[in-house]
């Protein structure tokens, strides 16, 4: 079974189909957030490739899919980039411009 069928069988059956912010439908590009790791987790990098990768997450998954978000590639950035800000004032700031922005 390749990536592409683990990940939109998956998709459909615990997540709607649906990226988990947008709500825009499954398709190309999407990603499985992981909201945190456990002792021998399916981590991408551990791989040496794709197939291999999607039927290892595909257990961990099944076992607690509330582990997981489905996110678009561009709402899976986002919540990396925001989860990588560990300075409470620059959070603040971040969050302060944002809501200071009217376009």
């Amino acid at each position: 079974m390749t990536a592409k069928e683990i990940k939109k069988r998956l998709a459909k059956k615990y997540y709607s189909n649906r990226c988990y912010v947008c709500h825009k439908k499954f398709g190309k590009y999407f990603a499985f957030h992981h909201l945190w790791y456990e002792e021998d987790d399916a981590i991408y990098k551990n791989f040496k490739n794709s197939n291999a990768y999607h039927v290892q997450l595909e257990r961990f998954i099944k076992l607690n899919p509330k582990r997981f978000l489905l996110l678009c590639k561009a709402h899976h950035h986002l919540v990396e980039w925001a989860a990588s800000i560990k300075d409470q004032a620059k959070w603040k700031r971040f969050v302060k411009a944002r809501s200071l922005t009217k376009t």
